[in-house]
């Protein structure tokens, strides 16, 4: 097999298809992010409670083009992530040549947390793709000085804060390759550079203009999942858990091959690669140490790590061969997890299934459904994100004015935020919880039945359905 662009795609395209047949027989339910970005997607803005903008004007575009199945939902996945590795062949191929550029390609196409992600629609899909463009464009830019490559990297750079707030990042490895390597430390001095900058922050600022016309909640929430407090707490267990979590989301040998790159941080033509990878690492892993830190918030560490591992493992390429397979093997047993259980007669418990969360809702739906149509004119009320987001979806035609109960006024969803119950409606109230707190916001309020999802023999999801008339508000 040649080691060239041609070779990759077909690569990916064989590794996609495979994808794409994987998710058409996946018998799972949406997971409760994607089905709260779909809806966002039906009620376009510039921001929204948790995120900004770009997930929902994706998943809008798709699912513009091909419906709402829940393969359209998920289709950004499979068409971002090999836009991701193509062009890591293309940065790969500028900095070193197309041998490493097509084994970086194929690395990062097979990455664990790569292809766990390709099956779900989530902000990490677009914002690695913005990320890999900008670091093209501004490998371009700093070695031949084009309008061209300074506009593309504003645009994407742009985009990607768009896409996720910590793009800012990227500014961090700007400017510590600038200030490290010598032979482009002049573009410091460069206007291109500082008009870049501007241009990202102008295609930016429709989302702090909709954060400031609604009491900036995107980044209070940020900060509030941050978790760190204004007192000082150390959590080096929590360090460590995080970065033993980056061995199953770079791969064992790919992680491994990272930490130990690191002698080599010296030499010059690594120099870009860890500029733009290890700011990264290194902020979430104080994240982590200061509070907590999610396996997946250092995704964009591997778009350069990809590269340098790749160009380092070329001289062992049966390493580098065992490290891909390695991590397939790894990808095979998540998507067939199921049938592996089966084959080896491992019982399905709620503490071994990693699929547990996207399982039931569909299910969920269906018994709602005959209960619904007993109650025409009534809207469907919930108390927590999770179930309302799931039916929203699930339920057919679509209850988009369904509305969450507050009483407490606090704002932990987009529904906390715009969908209030409205007074002397009557509601289908929908709740985890079989106590009658509820009635008091109601002038009549009794219980049409209870709907038990078994899901496992040690675990079950029990929901309590209300019949709630003429919502009085909360007095």
């Amino acid at each position: 097999m040649r080691e060239n662009f041609s070779s990759l795609l077909l690569f990916i395209i064989i590794i996609q298809l495979y994808r794409i047949f994987v998710l058409l027989n996946a018998q799972i339910d949406l997971y409760v992010d994607e089905a709260y970005y779909w809806g966002w997607s039906k009620e376009l803005a510039f921001g929204y409670y948790s995120k900004p903008p770009m997930i929902a004007w994706v998943i809008a575009l798709f699912t513009h083009l091909c419906g709402d199945t829940a393969f359209c939902i998920k289709l950004p996945a499979l068409i971002f992530h090999p836009l991701t590795a193509i062009l890591i062949f293309f940065i790969a191929k500028e900095l070193f040549d197309e041998r490493i550029g097509f084994w970086s390609g194929v690395a990062y196409i097979t990455l664990p947390a790569v292809s766990m992600s390709s099956m779900i629609i989530s902000t990490d899909v677009v914002f690695l793709f913005f990320w890999a463009l900008t670091l093209y464009a501004f490998i371009k830019a700093i070695r031949t000085d084009s309008w061209l490559y300074w506009l593309i990297a504003a645009v994407s750079a742009g985009c990607g804060l768009l896409s996720k707030y910590t793009m800012i990042i990227f500014i961090v490895s700007v400017f510590l390759y600038l200030v490290w390597d010598k032979r482009f430390s002049y573009h410091l001095k460069n206007p291109k550079l500082y008009i870049t900058m501007i241009l990202a922050t102008l295609i930016y600022l429709p989302n702090l203009w909709w954060n400031a016309h609604h009491e900036f909640i995107t980044f209070i929430h940020t900060r509030n999942l941050s978790g760190i407090e204004h007192k000082s707490h150390f959590h080096p267990n929590k360090l460590i858990e995080f970065l033993a979590s980056q061995f199953l989301v770079f791969g064992p040998i790919f992680f491994a091959a990272f930490l130990y790159a690191l002698r080599y941080i010296k030499e010059l033509k690594y120099r870009l690669l860890f500029a733009f990878s290890l700011p990264f690492l290194a902020v979430i892993s104080l994240q982590a140490f200061l509070s907590k830190a999610l396996a997946n918030w250092a995704a964009p560490t591997y778009i350069a790590a990809t590269i340098l591992v790749v160009a380092l493992m070329i001289r062992s390429k049966r390493l580098l061969i065992a490290s891909i397979i390695l991590n397939i093997l790894l990808t095979l047993l998540f998507y067939h997890y199921h049938t592996v259980a089966k084959v080896f007669h491992i019982e399905l418990t709620s503490h071994n299934d990693p699929y547990k969360r996207v399982l039931g809702y569909s299910v969920l739906a269906k018994k709602l459904e005959p209960i619904l149509k007993n109650y025409p004119g009534y809207k469907l009320l919930f108390d927590d994100r999770t179930t309302m987001a799931e039916m929203i979806y699930y339920l057919k035609p679509h209850p988009f004015d369904a509305a969450m109960l507050n009483p407490k006024h606090v704002k932990a969803s987009q529904y906390h935020l715009f969908n209030p119950p409205k007074l002397h409606q009557n509601y289908i109230y929908i709740t985890k919880s079989n106590n009658l707190q509820a009635a008091r916001y109601f002038a009549s309020f009794k219980k049409i039945t209870t709907i038990k999802i078994q899901l496992y023999k040690d675990y079950s999801r029990t929901y309590y359905i209300f019949e709630a008339r003429d919502f009085k508000g909360y007095r």
